[in-house]
């Protein structure tokens, strides 16, 4: 005889807390990657931009492998009803939006390890990271493209993501969105 294990109505509060980090920090990447590409700045200004934003995309690494361990530990709350269609469609863009999440801190730790300036990744200055390989302006200039193209697909994936959301929220009205929130299922917080 199996017992059923019983559904919490909403998302546990570490994994909405790691959600919503993770989106501030994709934010805070954003303008930072916009501010390091301005080259009128000194170099001082520029290597500490890129130190935090190093420092920030490892963060964010950290918190995408702590909240798909959490996701095997912790119940997931009871499903929407919705098609089968929709189901997929919803599983393919969380999967593309966790490989974006991992694929970008590596895909940046491998171009500046493989940069033909070898500048260390301090980590908030605390300690060094190593870098996994040596220069060479191939691998640098293959993991700068792909860094760019697995932002472009995070974006992309995120913009999807996020119009799901909001129909979940504005059209069916299914309180998708509480779940995804801090606090009781229900408690019209959203």
């Amino acid at each position: 005889m199996t017992t059923a294990v019983a559904r919490p109505p909403g998302w546990h509060p570490a994994l909405v807390a790691l959600h919503w980090l993770t989106v501030a920090l994709i934010a805070v990447q954003y303008g930072l990657s916009r501010l390091m590409g301005d080259e009128s700045r000194d170099l001082l200004g520029r290597f500490v931009l890129y130190q935090w934003h190093k420092s920030i995309g490892l963060t964010v690494a950290l918190f995408v492998v702590m909240r798909l361990s959490l996701r095997l530990a912790i119940p997931d709350p009871e499903p929407l009803p919705a098609s089968v269609w929709l189901r997929r469609a919803a599983l393919a863009v969380h999967a593309g939006l966790y490989l974006c999440l991992l694929a970008l801190p590596v895909t940046g730790l491998l171009m500046v390890s493989a940069a033909p300036i070898q500048i260390p990744t301090l980590y908030f200055g605390w300690f060094s990271v190593p870098h996994p390989i040596g220069p060479d302006k191939a691998t640098y200039e293959l993991m700068r493209g792909l860094h760019g193209l697995v932002f472009d697909s995070l974006v992309a994936l995120g913009l999807v993501h996020l119009g799901a959301a909001l129909v979940h929220q504005f059209v069916w009205r299914d309180g998708l969105l509480r779940r995804m929130w801090f606090g009781r299922e229900g408690s019209g917080a959203l």
